[in-house]
Order: structure tokens, then C-alpha cells, then sequence
């Protein structure tokens, strides 16, 4: 019992599995203290949606249409996909990660943490109403139409679910980090397959008309940045194990060598 509690599926992995939870749990509580800014998040969506207009960006609207008139059974996959793959894909990739890939295990676990960090901070100094609010601009709140709905009461997510923290969105940019890892970690061909995630997450984010591009833009950004940090933070840790070595040897000089150099 010692020995398994000493191992890596022992304690550590219940600190690691206590970090992932409780920064998922963070990071659904925190998106909670805009829920009531809605004034300012329809004045920021109006920002945006100009900003996207004066980029020649602004499709959200016409693409989802062509969705929706493929057949309700797309849109149910879509919102569907958006509802649970989210957290499924990301908790299957944390677990894979530490049992069979321990060091691009702790590389995910700190660009993940940046990412919900600085992503969480953006959603309170800027709530954000997802396009689903302006009907009359074309869009289709197909989660309450079709369902499943990821917002309201018929939502696994009541109570947690923030409706305002759109930008940045951290679905699009949890996925990209997924597949990121497990294109590192992995040596199979078939480790490509998991590009198909970030691909169909911003599919799911933007043809039901919970975000617009810029939020998937902005996470692509943030993920960069996460990843420059991890960098950095690599070649620090590398620099470090190099610089241990010369001290340990000088430590070991003895007096008399010292003194007749």
C-alpha cells in the first residue's frame, strides 16, 4: 500500500487530479461574476461585430444558415459536440497524457493553466453576448431549438454556465492545446487524427452561434502565448540543469587545488 501510495498513481496523481479539478471548477465559477453584464456584454458584442465587418469577417450568420438547411441532425451534432466534447476530450487527454506521457504531460498541464488563467481574466474585464442573442442579425439559437442546450435550465451546466464569457473562447482553445499534445507526445500516424477536434470544436463554437471568429482568434493568440511561456519556461529548466553540474564540481575542488592554481 506504501509503495502504490509513493507512486505515480498514488499521491501525485491525486495532486494532479485535485489541480485539474479544481481548475476546471475555477474556471466555471469564475466565468459566473459576469452573468449580469448584460448591458456591457451587448455593447461589446456590437464592438465586435463592427471590428468583424470592417475585417470582411463577419459570416457567421450566412455560414450557419447553410448549416441549418442541411438538416436539423448537423446542428444537433454540433451542439452536441460543443456541450460535451469540451470536457470529455480534455479529461481523456489529461489522463492518457500522465499515465503514458508523463513529461508532455506537465508541458499540457501548465499551457492549460495559463490559457484558463489569462482566458478567465479576459472573460471578467470583458463579458462578451455570444451572436445567438441577435436574431435579428440572422442568427439562430440552435441550442434551444434543436438542442442539447449548453445555456438555461434544460443545461447539465445550469448554475455554472456564463453566457458572456465568449472572448476568448476557451473551447477553441483548449482543443487546439489537445492536439497539440498529442501530436508531441505521440509517434503514430494516426496522432494527425486528432487535428479533427480543434477543426470540428470550432465548427460546434461558431455554427451555433455561441461565438464569433474573433473569440476563436483571440484563444488561437493566448494558446501562442501559453506556448511561448512553456518555451521559455524549457529552456530556463535546461539552463538550470547545465549550470548544476559546474558548481557541483567546484564545490568539490579541495582547498590545495584552489591554492596552487
Amino acid at each position: 500500500m506504501r509503495r502504490w501510495w509513493h507512486s505515480r498513481f498514488g499521491a501525485a496523481f491525486g495532486r494532479e487530479l485535485a489541480l485539474v479539478v479544481g481548475l476546471l471548477l475555477f474556471y466555471k465559477y469564475g466565468r459566473t461574476l459576469v452573468r449580469d453584464e448584460s448591458g456591457t456584454a451587448i455593447h461589446h458584442a456590437r464592438e465586435v461585430i463592427g471590428f468583424e465587418r470592417e475585417l470582411s469577417i463577419f459570416t457567421e450568420a450566412r455560414l450557419q444558415e447553410a448549416v441549418i438547411a442541411a438538416g436539423r441532425s448537423v446542428e444537433w451534432f454540433l451542439n452536441s459536440y460543443y456541450l460535451f466534447a469540451h470536457i470529455v476530450v480534455t479529461a481523456v487527454a489529461f489522463l492518457w497524457l500522465y499515465a503514458r506521457h508523463p513529461r508532455t504531460y506537465a508541458r499540457f498541464r501548465n499551457v492549460m493553466v495559463v490559457m484558463t488563467f489569462v482566458g478567465l481574466a479576459i472573460h471578467l474585464l470583458y463579458p462578451l453576448a455570444p451572436p445567438r442573442m441577435f436574431p435579428h442579425l440572422g442568427f439562430v439559437d440552435t441550442g434551444r431549438q434543436v438542442g442539447p442546450a449548453s445555456y438555461g435550465p434544460d443545461s447539465p451546466y445550469h448554475g455554472f454556465a456564463n453566457q458572456f464569457a465568449a472572448m476568448p473562447s476557451l473551447h477553441f482553445g483548449w482543443a487546439l492545446a489537445v492536439a497539440w499534445a498529442a501530436v508531441l507526445a505521440s509517434s503514430s500516424r494516426l496522432r494527425w487524427v486528432v487535428i479533427a477536434h480543434p477543426v470540428l470544436t470550432l465548427a460546434a463554437i461558431v455554427l451555433t452561434a455561441n461565438h464569433y471568429w474573433l473569440d476563436a482568434i483571440v484563444a488561437a493568440f493566448l494558446f501562442g502565448g501559453a506556448l511561448l511561456f512553456d518555451g521559455w519556461r524549457l529552456k530556463r529548466a535546461r539552463r538550470d540543469r547545465s549550470e548544476s553540474p559546474r558548481e557541483s564540481a567546484s564545490s568539490r575542488a579541495s582547498p590545495e587545488s584552489l591554492t596552487r592554481t
